[in-house]
């Protein structure tokens, strides 16, 4: 029982990644029925490939390397929002030069959802271990609990660095994503991976989601809580990450082994040495062909999923609900956010006790 809740963790994770992508444009009940999709196929599917024993888990004798699910998790949720922000088009005005509209709106309750999803990385990525019957696995779960701390804290201040460079503001919500794209970045990789090599990948992975974030803006790609960059472009580099900086070297190598390296399966059990040079290039390919995998089985059936919505016109919210909010229109509640009681210098505490 224990084991299903911990993996239906990652499956609500990998759907709520897409909501973040498709956000104030899709129907609500079209998006219940993607939901149900994506948490009963796709996302399965991927899961039996991997971790569930099927044909990546082996696959030329390295298998795939993901402890927590920089790719089965976060790639696959990525890739999946990617399509739906393309296909379910921009928010109205949302590249006519109209931004300042379109901020956040609350940076309190995003900094503390951004504490509480990273306090939470810690079950993801050290609740991965399985279990801490003996010294070893004790001294793994912590060692990936570090590197969760020093990669979401290098992610961010990577990201904020970087606009403060280009703008020379501080930006709180570059802070929040950049911390989410260190910890993606090093959750494949959280149980094979150096400290030192843990904040490297960090920072490497706050760069690309600033790339990717810059990209997207380039290609008025509408993802309103850039949850691509963070989530597809870190996971596909966290994947990779995992086999490039494994703590063996090019000597050996470890993988999802932790502590201990692979060894080779001979019929003359004297031979058990560690897996060398060509098995870590083997472990290269095979997360080149899971990446490809998974663009084509996730970003194809969600293809067909959304673009079957968009053209039985279930897709998008209609021009009341895109101006107004979906909150407004569809909800009994009326408003997410009463901002009519906001004036004054005291206006914060609207937002939290009222």
């Amino acid at each position: 029982m224990l084991q299903c809740f911990f993996q239906w963790a990652f499956c609500t994770t990998t759907t709520s990644i897409v909501s973040g992508a498709v956000a104030e444009r899709i129907r609500s009940p079209t998006f219940v029925m993607y939901s149900l999709c994506m948490s009963s196929f796709i996302y399965p599917v991927v899961v039996a490939w991997t971790w569930g024993g099927g044909w990546l888990s082996e696959f030329l004798k390295v298998g795939f390397t993901d402890l927590a699910g920089s790719g089965v998790v976060h790639l696959t949720g990525g890739i999946s929002g990617l399509v739906g922000a393309i296909i379910v088009r921009p928010r109205a005005g949302r590249f006519q030069g109209n931004a300042v509209s379109f901020e956040a709106h609350n940076l309190p309750l995003a900094v503390l959802g951004t504490l509480f999803l990273w306090v939470g990385w810690f079950g993801f990525n050290a609740g991965s271990v399985g279990a801490m019957r003996n010294g070893l696995e004790a001294s793994l779960a912590a060692h990936i609990a570090m590197n969760t701390v020093l990669s979401g804290a290098t992610g961010g201040l990577t990201v904020m660095l970087l606009r403060w460079i280009a703008v020379r503001k501080y930006d709180v919500g570059g802070l929040c994503n950049g911390i989410l794209a260190g910890v993606v970045s090093i959750t494949a990789g959280c149980s094979n991976i150096t400290n030192l090599s843990a904040i490297g990948v960090a920072a490497v992975g706050g760069l690309l989601y600033q790339l990717a974030a810059n990209l997207l803006q380039r290609l008025h790609i509408d993802d309103p809580v850039n949850a691509f960059p963070v989530h597809g472009v870190c996971g596909l580099w966290g994947c990779l990450a995992a086999v490039l900086c494994d703590w063996g070297g090019f000597d050996r190598f470890h993988g999802m082994n932790g502590w201990e390296c692979f060894r080779v399966s001979s019929p003359d059990t004297t031979d058990r040495s560690c897996f060398g040079p060509e098995e870590k290039g083997l472990a290269l390919l095979v997360w080149l062909i899971f990446m490809v995998c998974v663009i084509l089985w996730a970003g194809g059936l969600s293809f067909i999923l959304f673009q079957s919505a968009q053209l039985l016109g279930l897709l998008r919210v209609d021009h009341e609900a895109d101006e107004k909010g979906i909150d407004a229109i569809e909800h009994a509640q009326n408003r997410a956010y009463n901002f009519s009681e906001q004036q004054g210098p005291n206006s914060w505490r609207v937002l939290w006790f009222q």
